[in-house]
């Protein structure tokens, strides 16, 4: 029998049992807009999510967490001396305790050169990251992270610029005055740490020398490297002229492991998408299991005329085909 009758005697059986056709196609279609629809989606979403990371965590960095006895401004020269580092700025941190009309709250004191900071708070400028005021801490000048001047639970404002912050150290007050609001953002700052529950006051290093802290020692460091490409190889010469204990985290390592486990999510729900198709394929082979049963009438006379059991298996196969086709192409 020749190709063109497979696909006549296929095609005139499926028209005479239209609607049980129609259904499946309909069945084969909703399972591959599913499935499209997912793979579509978590597609988009891990490309979308991947750009925003990487503008939140700068890819072309390095972060090098100091050990016990932190990073030194020897270290930051160091740094900046390895082959292919285009910058290199030093990250000092203390903690300290600030009296507001609530009571007691401990604040994360964080200095770094306002040069790095839009770096630092994972923003392209300090226009995206301050709601009101300057930009720039400026001697005893401050900028006050958004959970510390705004109510976390009801948003009412807490601070003013021009407010004055008292801040206990080590059994000392100091007298700080707020000149910059910020945003509700997240600080790139803390890869490699635990993200900061604290609220955060952004000092310039100058005043944290003087102020704050006696020695002039860094909790970490923040390394630019020129060419993304040459990412690996940085990051171990980094690592070599480290001091002992530090920890050196790449960037775009930390931009890598979300890549993957956004991957692995992509993955499951394709797999669960994956599911309507195999039930779509149960139900036309139900219905073909169905058709044979119900057109035993049929193969007999197609036996009578000569038709052999290969030839009316292949005519079987031949719908189920065609179903699945037309169902995937509107699809």
């Amino acid at each position: 029998m020749k190709a063109a009758d497979y696909i006549y005697l296929a095609t005139t059986s499926l028209i005479e049992k239209r609607g049980r056709a129609i259904g499946a196609v309909i069945g084969v279609m909703i399972a591959v807009i599913a499935l499209s629809m997912a793979l579509g989606i978590g597609e988009s979403f891990q490309r979308e999510f991947v750009e925003q990371l990487q503008r939140t965590v700068a890819a072309n960095s390095i972060i090098v967490v100091g050990g016990a006895a932190g990073l030194t401004d020897i270290d930051i020269m160091y740094f900046k001396g390895v082959a292919g580092v285009r910058d290199a700025f030093g990250i000092a941190m203390a903690q300290g305790t600030i009296f507001t009309a609530d009571g007691e709250k401990t604040v994360q004191i964080v200095a770094v050169d306002p040069a790095v900071l839009p770096l630092y708070l994972g923003v392209g400028d300090m226009t995206k990251a301050v709601e009101e005021g300057e930009s720039e801490p400026r001697g005893m000048g401050v900028l006050v992270s958004h959970d510390l001047w705004a109510d976390p639970g009801t948003g009412r404002k807490l601070l003013d610029i021009g407010s004055t912050l008292t801040i206990r150290l080590r059994g000392r007050s100091l007298q700080l005055i707020a000149v910059g609001l910020l945003k509700q953002i997240g600080s790139s700052g803390g890869m490699g740490q635990a993200t900061f529950a604290a609220p955060s006051i952004y000092m310039s290093p100058d005043t944290f020398f003087a102020y704050v802290s006696p020695s002039r020692s860094y909790s970490a460091a923040l390394v630019l490297v020129e060419d993304l490409s040459r990412l690996e190889e940085v990051t171990a010469d980094i690592r070599a002229v480290s001091p002992p204990g530090s920890r050196v985290i790449s960037a775009a390592a930390i931009v890598q492991q979300f890549v993957s486990l956004v991957g692995a999510l992509q993955l499951f729900v394709g797999l669960i998408s994956a599911v309507g198709m195999g039930v779509t394929a149960l139900w036309i082979l139900d219905s073909t299991a169905i058709s044979v049963i119900q057109r035993t009438k049929e193969i007999g006379i197609l036996k009578a005329l000569g038709y052999t059991g290969v030839d009316v298996l292949l005519l079987f196969v031949l719908e189920a085909t065609v179903v699945s086709a037309i169902g995937v192409a509107a699809g």
